[in-house]
């Protein structure tokens, strides 16, 4: 019979190559740790912690000034995944102006403990709903009547500029003083067509308020609510939009925006979180916002 020829053995590592692949474990256990204090040192918080709202967005008042609410719009479940969040609310109100009966849609939405969320506005909802856009975006100073705020005594640690109050009254006359959000409240707007009513003008717009302070973009959102060296985050959407005939303008959308704003912001900063309390809670490493 004919001999087999011998097994051949499997080759050995190299006893260096052995000792490489265990200097490069022991590397990457090293660089893991002390990526970890580096970050613990430094105050960098890459997973940041949920911030919960004060009040529920829907007790808003259905009529706020001269504006009454035609009533909430609920989204389906399918809309509501694309909005991406749950915290939100959508209504119309209508107001009788000097030129007739005016009507304006309010959307507020939160979110909270997200990382790099990408924020739905208009830009992209209102196209994605068969409307055509008619001019670039546009920001636009919405002068509020701050006749009533107040300078606090306490300062945005982000930017060192003081908050500024107001005061907040009930339905039972019940008072409330409430911080304001650091920043210009201007309105990122864009003008819209719809091909089924061509006659028709379409405005929309809309800012953010990002842990304490006021963004215009979504870019904004990201630099604001999203800073590594804060532990907390948070951010809400506030949007605007109506419909008018061909002589309606942009500047009509905005005083009606900037009136309803008026109105609308005591309202929605009792239902925010305050943001100066997050920044005392985190100075002295607290990890719990529920009591707030």
């Amino acid at each position: 019979m004919p001999r087999r020829p011998p097994a051949r053995r499997l080759p050995l590592f190299d006893r260096s190559a052995k000792l490489a692949l265990i200097i490069l474990c022991v590397l990457l256990v090293a660089a893991r740790v002390g990526l970890s204090f580096a970050v613990d040192a430094l105050n960098v918080y890459f997973q940041k912690q949920p911030v919960e709202t004060r009040d529920a967005f829907q007790t808003i008042p259905d009529k706020i000034g001269d504006w009454t609410s035609t009533g909430d719009e609920i989204l389906t479940a399918e809309m509501t995944e694309e909005l991406g969040t749950e915290i939100y609310v959508s209504r119309t109100y209508v107001s009788d102006g000097e030129t007739g009966k005016r009507a304006l849609h309010v959307h507020v939405a939160y979110y909270t403990g997200m990382i790099d969320a990408v924020p739905h506005v208009p830009d992209r909802c209102f196209v994605a709903g068969g409307l055509n856009t008619e001019s670039m975006p546009e920001l636009v100073l919405l002068p509020v009547a701050e006749g009533g705020w107040e300078v606090d005594e306490l300062v945005n640690r982000a930017t060192g500029a003081a908050y500024r109050t107001t005061t907040y009254r009930d339905t039972f006359g019940r008072s409330q003083i409430v911080r304001l959000p650091v920043g210009d409240f201007k309105l990122r707007t864009r003008e819209f067509s719809d091909p089924a009513r061509p006659e028709a003008r379409i405005y929309a717009g809309y800012f953010f308020i990002a842990n304490g302070r006021i963004a215009h973009t979504p870019e904004d959102v990201k630099l604001l609510a999203f800073k590594r060296s804060e532990q907390y985050a948070y951010y809400c959407k506030v949007q605007f939009a109506s419909t008018g005939g061909p002589n309606f303008e942009l500047e009509d959308f905005t005083a009606m925006s900037t009136g309803f704003l008026d109105e609308l912001l005591p309202e929605l900063m009792r239902c925010l979180p305050d943001w100066s309390e997050i920044e005392t809670l985190q100075s002295a490493g607290a990890t719990d916002t529920s009591e707030i």
